[in-house]
């Protein structure tokens, strides 16, 4: 890491690890990377449709996108401890870019087919569950450890900002040019993230091992968050946000629909608000990371405020309310998880560091079993208890972990 001369009270700005040049890179290169991955996401579903007009494929394309990250995140947090992880990333943003690229040049000759969509889809979430743990492996070798927590909170923005305009306005191009315009959006994109990510320049990390067997570095892993309690206690935090807390977008259609008249207008705005108050807990996170003195606290109270709050939007009777409660729930969402993930980074062992983010990002790509689990409980009473049954668990998790004095009295 290049050494840091940065004056006396930067850190406590809420822009203050875009100062190193290594991490404003890395920074921007994620603002592109997360530009070709959503613009990847609406542009592969439109072209299954616009080929098949079959449902039945829509659900085969989550299955291609989804089963690679389940199968193949944990041994890309191994890979990410065996060996250099600006290389191994770089790779990754190789291969994904490439893959697009073939996408790309399909749809321009006219010779895609739905065979073709399912599997570079499958090979771009196989590349993408070697990239993530290696990605957010990296970020402590970017900036100076008080720099950590403004960090983290500032590799959020992207996600969350393009949560709100990049489907709409990949959505827009395809819808004025087609779906070939969205695979060289994403395409373009993914160069321009390799492009940055090849000017970082970092030594290698003298914790990571490749002598160790893949199979036992693994189990090594998987081990240290099993005993630890603390560690265990915080990816479950995550893993109940991700099953239970966000299972409720998969019903916003029905709430917009049905619940509020509102058609897809209201959907579009339900979605925005979530998306308004996640990027407004990111930047407070980022801004006052250093002021809160007991995260544990804060972050298991923020956690139980996020289930109550979707308990009540489920029982909105109007759409003023509902919007209420979801920028809430969008901002308590991003407020706690960040400083889950911020813990996370800043206590792991540099050793395991890749093995362990890797657990804690396959939460996230169980969002899909979260749908699952909320659809067949609308399905069998109604959406409104499905929401409130999601909740009631987030809400539920966090009050139990409140009675550990260890995770109250959690610090960075």
């Amino acid at each position: 890491m290049e050494p840091s001369n940065r004056q006396p009270g930067t850190t406590r700005s809420t822009f203050a690890a875009l100062r190193e040049r290594n991490y404003r890179l890395y920074w921007l290169g994620l603002v592109c990377y997360v530009l070709g991955h959503r613009a990847e996401y609406v542009t592969f579903s439109w072209m299954v449709w616009e080929v098949t007009h079959d449902p039945l494929y829509l659900g085969y394309l989550g299955l291609a996108q989804g089963v690679p990250l389940v199968v193949f995140q944990l041994f890309g947090g191994v890979l990410a401890d065996r060996v250099n992880r600006l290389r191994l990333l770089i790779g990754t943003q190789v291969l994904t870019a490439a893959t697009l690229a073939a996408a790309f040049a399909l749809s321009v000759t006219g010779r895609v087919s739905v065979e073709h969509l399912l599997a570079l889809a499958a090979l771009s979430s196989t590349f993408r569950a070697f990239d993530e743990p290696t990605r957010l492996s990296l970020i402590p070798q970017l900036v100076e450890r008080d720099r950590l927590p403004n960090a983290i909170a500032l590799g959020s923005i992207p996600w969350q900002a393009s949560r709100m305009i990049g489907p709409s306005v990949t959505g827009i191009l395809i819808a004025a040019f087609g779906g070939t315009v969205g695979f060289g959006l994403a395409a373009g994109a993914s160069v321009g993230a390799l492009l940055l990510y090849s000017r970082l320049r970092l030594r290698a990390d003298p914790s990571q091992s490749a002598h160790a067997h893949m199979a036992r570095q693994l189990l090594e892993g998987l081990s240290f968050v099993a005993h630890d309690f603390v560690f265990a206690a915080l990816i479950g935090l995550a893993l109940f946000n991700a099953v239970f807390g966000l299972s409720y977008v998969t019903l916003l259609p029905i709430f917009a629909d049905w619940y509020f008249n509102a058609g897809s207008i209201g959907y579009g705005l339900l979605n925005a608000a979530h998306g308004i108050g996640a990027f407004v807990g990111t930047l407070t996170v980022a801004t006052t990371a250093h002021l809160i003195a007991r995260p544990g606290r804060a972050l298991l109270v923020t956690a139980v405020g996020m289930g109550l709050a979707l308990m009540v939007f489920s029982m909105s009777p109007a759409m003023g309310m509902a919007l209420g409660m979801l920028v809430f729930v969008g901002f308590a969402n991003t407020f706690y998880l960040t400083q889950v993930s911020t813990f996370i980074q800043s206590n792991v062992p540099d050793r395991l560091r890749g093995r362990v983010l890797s657990i804690y990002a396959l939460c996230w790509n169980l969002l899909p079993l979260g749908g699952l689990i909320g659809g067949a409980l609308a399905a069998a009473v109604d959406a409104r208890f499905a929401v409130a049954f999601g909740g009631a668990m987030v809400a539920i998790n966090a009050l139990v972990l409140l009675t550990s004095k260890r995770l109250r009295a959690l610090g960075y």
